[in-house]
This record gives structure tokens, C-alpha cells and sequence, in this order.
């Protein structure tokens, strides 16, 4: 029986969340700089156009006039933000904006933003909750971690990896493999850490077909014996995984009641952060 069957809730992906931090107000909003959100505005329209539009396009877009859009145009090239080719009448996102993107860590945003709702969660439950955010390098890196109030939790991770095959937020990030970069995964042997740790390439393939179909993934004993988990992933608008939420603690108290009300406490966590990460990246054009 696959580890994530007692967790058949519906599937979750990219869910909108209710996530009300930092949401403003109509009074607020009149308060706020127009020049600045005209400008913003541009920058949303000349994102979508990878490669360039006319001032023109650019100011129907951004429900401006001309004019307007000329000069906001204009000063956000002088900031480096837009680059102007007037001979190709194009704009540009230009190379500050691109810099300023680049320099973004986004385990650092995801972490400071998670923080706080991860210490609820954790509370709540109970448990030991854990973040991990994933790696240039494709993998995912344990960045945070809540532990529970018992006095026998799990060990820290923090600054490591669970192994995928053998954690909640591995089998995640798996599941979300193509065929080829899976296969080249179970080219090597699944070593066995544990009692019910899967170590065959079909058991393996059956479990992230279930975490597919549910959206979520569990552990029981795999990792380590007494030791249970489940994980819910946290996805960008693209469907790319970003980071997992993992709640863990000993098999006896993380039994099926208690699993299925951390996925459900935890798939609403995670919903609220992928809420504020497409807010965030909507506000920085």
C-alpha cells in the first residue's frame, strides 16, 4: 500500500490562497504614488512582450497616454529598467531590471516568508515542520526548520537534504521529474535506510504516480524506523516546484488522523506562499 493512500484528498496545485498579508486597502490605495504605478504598470506590459513593442503598444497596454507612457519611458531608461531602440521604435526590459531580478534569492524570499506561517503550523500540529527551497543544481535544501514541542522530535536537517526516494519532500520533487531525468535517478541502487524504505525502481515509479494524482507525499518508517512525514509542494504559476513544506515526528503520534490534518493545515500554508510569491512578482513588474 502506497504511503500517500490514507491521503486522498482532492489534488492541489496552484492553488489561490487566502492570504491577506500586506493587502491594501481603497483609502490605502488612494494614498499611494500614481507615477510609481503607472510605471510599474509599463514594466508588467513590457514583460510580456520578450521581444520589445512600440511605445504606442506599450502605452495601449498599460491604458496610458502616449505621452505619459513617453516620459515614464523614458526615465526608467535613464535608470537602466527599460532600454529604448528608437531606429526599431522597440522597448526593452532593460539590463538593471534584469541585474536586480538576478540578484533575488528566492530560498531567502520563500524562507522569510514562510517563517512565521511555518511556526503556526508547527504549533498547531504539534510537529517538527520543515522547509526546503530548491537548489540551482535541480535538488531541494532543508532552509528552515519549526521543531515541535515534544521532547522526542526529529534531528535537525537544516543546511542538508533528505534523501528523495526515502523523504515526503523528496518523492515531491520526483514526481515532478520528465521520464529521462527519472530513469537517470534509478540508474542507481535505492539504498535501503530503513524497515519499509522503497528500494525498487517499480514500487518507486507506483508511489510518485499516487503523489501526483493527490498532490502531496508520505513517509512511514522509510527514512528512518519510528518515523512518519508528509510534504505538500509549493509551485509557481508554471507549475515549477519551488519548495516543500514537510511535517514530521514520530510514527505513534503522526498516525492517519494526524497525517491527514497536517496535509490539510498545510496545503492551506502553502497556498497563502504561493499567493504572496505571484503578488510579489506581479508588484516587482
Amino acid at each position: 500500500m502506497s504511503s500517500a493512500d490514507h491521503l486522498a484528498s482532492p489534488p492541489r496545485h496552484l492553488v489561490t490562497g487566502s492570504y491577506d498579508a500586506g493587502v491594501i486597502s481603497a483609502q490605502e490605495g488612494s494614498k499611494l504614488n500614481q507615477s510609481v504605478q503607472k510605471a510599474i504598470t509599463l514594466l508588467r506590459a513590457t514583460a510580456t512582450h520578450p521581444d520589445g513593442a512600440s511605445v504606442s503598444a506599450l502605452a495601449r497596454a498599460a491604458g496610458l497616454p502616449r505621452a505619459t507612457a513617453l516620459r515614464l519611458i523614458q526615465t526608467l531608461e535613464l535608470e537602466g529598467m527599460l532600454l529604448r531602440v528608437p531606429e526599431a521604435d522597440r522597448v526593452l526590459l532593460g539590463p538593471e531590471l534584469i541585474r536586480l531580478a538576478r540578484e533575488v534569492d528566492l530560498g531567502t524570499v520563500l524562507r522569510e516568508l514562510a517563517a512565521a506561517r511555518l511556526g503556526e503550523l508547527s504549533e498547531a500540529l504539534r510537529e517538527t515542520v520543515t522547509l526546503s527551497v530548491a537548489a540551482p543544481d535541480g535538488g531541494l535544501d532543508l532552509a528552515h526548520q519549526v521543531d515541535g514541542p515534544q521532547h522526542l522530535v526529529p534531528r535537525s536537517w537544516v543546511g542538508q537534504r533528505f534523501p528523495l526516494h526515502a523523504s515526503s519532500s523528496g518523492k515531491l520533487l520526483l514526481a515532478t521529474f520528465d521520464d529521462e531525468r527519472l530513469e537517470r535517478f534509478l540508474h542507481e541502487p535505492l539504498e535501503r535506510l530503513a524497515p519499509a524504505t522503497i528500494t525498487t525502481p517499480r514500487a518507486l515509479r507506483r508511489e510518485l504516480g499516487c503523489v501526483r494524482e493527490q498532490g502531496c507525499a508520505a513517509t512511514i518508517d522509510e527514512m528512518e524506523e519510528g518515523l512518519a512525514g508528509v510534504s505538500v509542494g509549493i509551485f509557481n504559476e508554471t507549475g515549477a516546484l519551488l519548495g516543500a513544506i514537510n511535517v514530521s515526528g514520530l510514527s505513534q503520534r503522526l498516525d492517519e488522523a494526524a497525517r491527514r490534518r497536517a496535509v490539510e493545515r498545510t496545503r492551506t500554508v502553502a497556498a497563502e506562499l504561493e499567493s504572496a510569491l505571484r503578488r510579489g512578482a506581479h508588484d516587482a513588474g
